[in-house]
């Protein structure tokens, strides 16, 4: 346990050592008291006119010398330490943002003045949300009649944006074309098999219903649920325009993925729902921040080098220069 005594960010662990240094000074003390054994002699007159040498001066640099080495190696011995926090790391979240680029996503229903693209509202919203995720490792899986990774996980924001804002749309009425929800929904669970993260999620993004037999939506949730992938899926836009009006899209298929992999649905109607969606799933998957960990390194070498120098200094000079004959 780290002690409460800290000074200029050290701190000591055994802070009671430090009491030898007030011991080895009051023996300092009661040494330099005692009365020392002295030559007689009739009158200390005799000696007036003998002057003071500098040994006589600094006799007592020995004593001194003892003492301070006594204060070092008590400060040695309480273990000094320099205590730091570690840096904190997230235990971050491997995302596969899936998104359809089918030719339904060039439908103009995100806004209802400047009439933004499915597709431009996806790319931008997706963007942003991978920003944001600076801990996390996002990967693009871009889905029509086929499905086909884009980008792999991975925490290059640049590279995953500049893959973002490539995306585009298959031709209307080619082979291409469709949305195969269940095949998009396997490509992002093989992709994230590989994953080691505690935590694996899908985003899934589309304006439709399944077209593709393939695989089927059904199988695609079993598939994530047995890999312990959840998925969270965006139904997107206001519907299909008919000679009736518009009728609403049957999102039925990405309920049932929510619902089966833990994850959660969302119908968003403009731009602006889709952005507070994106931010809604950013705190459904908030990544796990450690518990804050101390790093401490020991400082005890320089007060043990002071105090070992300064006695042996001390035991030099007092058995050479201030070297004293009863």
């Amino acid at each position: 346990m780290i002690a409460a005594f800290e000074l200029y960010g050290l701190s000591l662990l055994d802070p009671w050592c430090l009491l030898a240094a007030p011991a080895a000074l009051l023996a300092a003390w009661f040494r330099w008291r005692r009365p020392r054994a002295a030559v007689p002699t009739a009158s200390l007159s005799l000696f007036a006119d003998v002057p003071i040498t500098w040994r006589q001066r600094l006799r007592w640099l020995p004593q001194a010398g003892k003492v301070l080495a006594a204060c070092c190696l008590a400060v040695a011995a309480a273990r000094p330490v320099e205590r730091s926090v570690a840096p904190l790391r997230e235990q971050g979240i491997d995302i596969v943002l899936a998104v359809d680029t089918s030719s339904s996503m060039k439908t103009r229903d995100m806004e209802p003045t400047e009439r933004v693209r499915r597709m431009d509202a996806a790319r931008l919203r997706a963007e942003e949300f991978a920003k944001a995720r600076v801990h996390d490792r996002i990967g693009l899986v871009a889905f029509a009649h086929y499905a086909e990774l884009r980008c792999p996980p991975t925490l290059d924001e640049q590279a995953l944006g500049a893959f973002l804002r490539a995306l585009d749309l298959v031709e209307e009425g080619s082979e291409l074309d469709g949305t195969a929800i269940g095949t998009g929904l396997a490509k992002c669970v093989q992709v994230l098999q590989k994953s080691t993260a505690k935590s694996r999620v899908v985003v899934l993004l589309t304006d439709g219903e399944n077209t593709v037999e393939d695989i089927l939506p059904v199988d695609g949730a079993k598939l994530a649920k047995d890999a312990g992938v959840r998925v969270h899926t965006i139904g997107l836009g206001n519907g299909v325009q008919t000679l009736l009006g518009i009728q609403r899209l049957d999102f039925g298929d990405l309920r049932m993925i929510a619902e089966q992999t833990g994850g959660t649905f969302f119908e968003p109607r403009s731009d602006a729902d889709l952005a507070a969606v994106y931010e809604r799933i950013d705190e459904l998957e908030k990544s796990e921040l450690q518990d804050p960990r101390y790093r401490t390194v020991d400082r005890f070498e320089w007060p043990l080098a002071v105090g070992l120098a300064c006695l042996l200094l001390a035991l030099l000079l007092e058995v050479s220069w201030f070297r004293r004959v009863p």
